[in-house]
């Protein structure tokens, strides 16, 4: 374990820039091994008790919270109030603040990581998945309750584990026997944007597939630069918008204006007060612009995937539920259907 931590401390030198993540993979290993390799030295196990650990959160104040996949990440400075919990998928609900979907199943481990920086130690609690993946990364900031953060580290940490492992992640077999009128009838009969997971679920398909099958009315294609393009929109008009980024065991949500849109070497990239996200424009294979019915009328999103089927990230106009939703968010996707739709 001593050899295999000195060789983190190497790469670490010779990397200075480079994350956790990117190490964990020029290790061949996952992040989850890595910061199990870390303890004794700057990490320290704790409880698998994930329901009263994100309760007992709201003592603290606000904190950071990074949610991410291969390809994007959402970090959104918060509070853990408003906390639903079950013991399989939970809310923190605090639009326009923390807004998180948890899905518990998911959460296999979680670590405490201490790691001496420029402005000092930064504290984190990182929370991963079977596989060994990042779901929630909880950074103590300069406006976090230090002493209520240290009480919950001393009542959540312990000194060691024993039988710590990951499992592979399988590989998923696409249904390509559905039925893709059914798919669309049902698509249409929707009442509420939530019921499309039970529609994915009735038919064992993907979204993309999904969208593949229905009618331009209900998904278009478009080109791959549309979320540059909208985000600029968004950014001059400065109407209300939600970002939904996600993985197997977190979704984070910001809704709010964006103050500053830059995109740079390949990244597209947010910069507000409270919120920051870096996407990997290069690595967009798929974008589609999606019309799903409601109460209200159609709710319309924009979604984006990878080569390997990922949700890189998903847009929605900032809508309450039981309202119409917004029409210059309406306008802004309509611009780019009539800029670069594709058959």
């Amino acid at each position: 374990m001593k050899s295999t931590y000195q060789h983190y401390l190497a790469l670490k030198s010779e990397n200075p820039r480079r994350y956790a993540r990117d190490l964990a993979t020029m290790m061949a290993i996952s992040e989850a091994e890595l910061a199990h390799i870390r303890i004794g030295y700057d990490a320290k196990p704790m409880k698998k008790d994930f329901v009263a650990l994100l309760q007992a959160l709201h003592t603290v104040g606000e904190t950071k919270s990074i949610v991410r996949n291969e390809y994007a990440v959402h970090e959104q400075v918060g509070r853990y109030d408003n906390v639903k919990l079950s013991n399989h998928t939970g809310l923190i609900l605090n639009p326009r603040a923390l807004d998180q979907r948890i899905f518990m199943r998911q959460w296999a481990s979680a670590f405490l990581l201490k790691e001496d920086t420029h402005h000092g130690e930064r504290q984190s609690i990182q929370i991963f998945d079977t596989h060994g993946d990042s779901v929630l990364k909880i950074y103590a900031i300069e406006k976090t309750n230090i002493t209520a953060w240290n009480e919950i580290i001393a009542q959540f940490t312990l000194e060691s584990i024993s039988n710590f492992s990951v499992t592979p992640v399988g590989k998923t077999l696409l249904n390509t026997a559905f039925d893709a009128e059914k798919v669309e009838e049902e698509w249409r009969a929707m009442t509420d944007v939530h019921q499309f997971f039970k529609l994915l679920n009735n038919h064992n398909i993907t979204r993309q597939q999904a969208f593949a099958s229905v009618s331009n009315k209900l998904a278009s294609k478009v080109e791959n630069t549309a979320l540059s393009r909208l985000l600029d929109m968004i950014q001059k008009d400065q109407n209300e918008i939600m970002i939904f980024i996600g993985n197997r065991g977190c979704v984070q949500i910001f809704t709010g204006v964006v103050e500053q849109f830059i995109p740079k070497g390949g990244w597209l990239n947010i910069f507000n007060a409270d919120f920051t996200m870096h996407l990997m424009e290069n690595k967009i294979t798929e974008t589609w612009i999606t019309r799903k019915p409601t109460k209200e009328g159609y709710v319309t999103s924009l979604e984006l995937f990878a080569e390997d089927g990922t949700q890189i990230a998903q847009l929605y106009g900032q809508r309450t539920e039981g309202n119409l939703e917004q029409q210059r968010w309406r306008n802004q996707i309509e611009s780019l259907l009539v800029q670069d739709q594709v058959a």
